[in-house]
C-alpha cells in the first residue's frame, strides 16, 4: 500500500503544513437549506466529541474539559452538509491536575478553577444526534456515559476503529499524525481543537474519493461481537496478541471485539490456531447502542 502524504511537494523534498483555523469544511454545492428541507430523509445530525481528563482510569479519573461540535450529514454519501452548534467548557475536578496531564494538555488548576460543564446543554446536543463520534470512543464514551443518561442510549462511532487508516494508505491512526499526513496541524490535546481537527479530517476524501465519514458510517451500522477466548492454551498467547486480542487481567481471558459478519472466519482461525479443535470460548452480541461502552 503506497503511503499517502497530502502536504508533500511534487518533488517529494518538502512538506507544507497549515494551521487549522476553526473547521473549514468544504460542503457540497447542492447542500442548500432548501435541498436539506426537501431531502430531510437523507439528512442526519452527528456530534464529534472529545474530553480531556485527569487520567486514564474511566471509573475514577475525571473530565477537565469537553469539546463538542454538531454537524449535518448525508446518510447515503457521508458528506458533511452543514456545521451546527458547538460547545466547549472546562470542569473543575476538585482534585489537583498532575504535572503530566498539564504538560500533555496545557490545562492547569488555575484554568479549571470554579468552572463547570453545563450537562443540560451537553444532553441537549446529544439528544439531537443520531451518531456521536470520537477518536478512540472506547476512551471517551465511558466518561460521558457516567454523566449523561442520553449518551448511554446513543450509537457511538469511532474514527480509530471504524476507518481503516492503513487501508487508506497511512501508517498510524493517531489523530496528530493523520492531521500532519493531510497537510494541517492544530494545538492538540485541547478538546475543541481536536474536535474540529477530527471533523475536518473525516470530511476529506479518501482513496476512493469518498469522505472518510462514509466508511465510518458504514462500519457504525455493522453489528459487533465480543469474542472471548476463554480457556485458551497458554502457549497460544502470542498468536492471540498478534491477532489483536487483549488480556483481561481481572477475568483472566483473551478477548477481542470484531464485526459480527467476520465471526465465521474468526472462529475458523481460533479453532485452527488456538484451540486445535472446537472453539472453547464465548461469543456475545453487542447491540449498536452498546458499542464502545465500558
Amino acid at each position: 500500500m503506497a503511503f499517502r502524504w497530502l502536504g508533500k511537494s511534487d518533488d517529494g523534498r518538502t512538506v507544507t503544513l497549515q494551521r487549522l483555523e476553526g473547521c473549514p469544511i468544504a460542503t457540497p454545492a447542492y447542500a442548500t437549506d432548501t435541498w436539506m428541507q426537501n431531502n430531510a430523509d437523507l439528512v442526519r445530525i452527528g456530534i464529534v466529541l472529545d474530553v480531556e481528563t485527569t487520567g486514564l482510569n474511566q471509573s475514577e479519573d475525571k473530565i477537565i474539559e469537553i469539546g463538542m461540535r454538531q454537524f449535518f450529514f448525508n446518510r447515503n454519501t457521508g458528506e458533511v452538509l452543514k456545521l451546527g452548534a458547538a460547545y466547549s467548557s472546562f470542569q473543575d475536578p476538585s482534585v489537583a491536575i498532575s504535572a503530566e496531564i498539564s504538560e500533555l494538555t496545557g490545562i492547569t488548576d488555575e484554568m479549571v478553577a470554579g468552572k463547570n460543564i453545563d450537562w443540560a446543554e451537553v444532553n441537549k446536543l446529544l439528544e439531537q444526534a443520531s451518531l456521536i463520534i470520537a477518536h478512540n470512543a472506547r476512551f471517551d464514551r465511558p466518561f460521558i456515559d457516567r454523566k449523561s443518561s442520553i449518551s448511554k442510549e446513543k450509537i457511538w462511532g469511532c474514527s480509530v476503529k471504524q476507518v481503516n487508516w492503513n487501508g487508506q494508505g497511512f501508517t498510524s491512526s493517531k489523530l496528530e499524525l493523520l492531521n500532519v499526513y493531510h497537510g494541517f496541524f492544530t494545538d492538540s490535546h485541547r478538546a475543541i481543537n481536536d474536535v474540529d481537527a477530527l471533523l475536518y479530517l473525516i470530511s476529506l476524501p479518501g482513496k476512493n474519493n469518498q469522505p472518510y465519514l462514509a466508511e465510518l458510517l458504514h462500519n457504525a451500522r455493522r453489528p459487533m461481537a465480543h469474542v472471548i477466548a476463554s480457556s485458551a492454551p497458554f502457549e497460544s498467547k502470542e498468536f492471540l496478541k498478534g491477532r489483536g486480542y487483549s488480556w483481561d487481567n481481572v477475568n483472566r481471558f483473551w478477548a477481542k471485539i470484531i464485526f459480527k459478519d467476520e465471526l465465521s472466519s474468526e472462529m475458523v482461525w481460533l479453532e485452527e490456531s488456538v484451540y486445535c479443535g472446537p472453539f472453547g470460548g464465548i461469543v456475545r452480541d453487542i447491540a449498536l447502542a452498546d458499542s464502545f461502552k465500558s
